[in-house]
């Protein structure tokens, strides 16, 4: 089973194989969401790209969906491993940053 570790929080999850970085994180008290985007969100869907997140090594993770390639087309210019945490599927231990305090 693939662990992920929110470093900001210094929180370690194991996971199925297949699973999204968000709903471990959720379900774990680390936040995904700042500020507003706590309410205003569309709840893992993809279509909002409130949920970044960067997620190494790249990969241990899926490829970059659509939805990320479009949400995230300035970040990734940045920092090549920003994910949404929606879509972010883990297929080996890695490690999450997340942007809320």
């Amino acid at each position: 089973m693939p662990t992920i570790t929110y470093v900001r929080e210094n929180v370690q999850v194991q996971v199925a194989e297949g699973d999204t970085v968000r709903y471990p994180a959720l379900e774990h008290d680390v936040p995904v969401y700042c500020g507003l985007y706590k309410l205003g969100n569309c709840h893992g869907n993809g279509m909002c790209g409130t949920d970044r997140v960067a997620v190494s090594p790249s990969e241990n993770a899926s490829p970059l969906t659509f939805m990320e390639k479009f949400w995230l087309r300035n970040d990734l210019k940045k920092n090549p491993n920003m994910r949404l945490a929606c879509q972010a599927k883990v297929f080996g231990d890695v490690t999450v940053e997340t942007r809320c305090k």
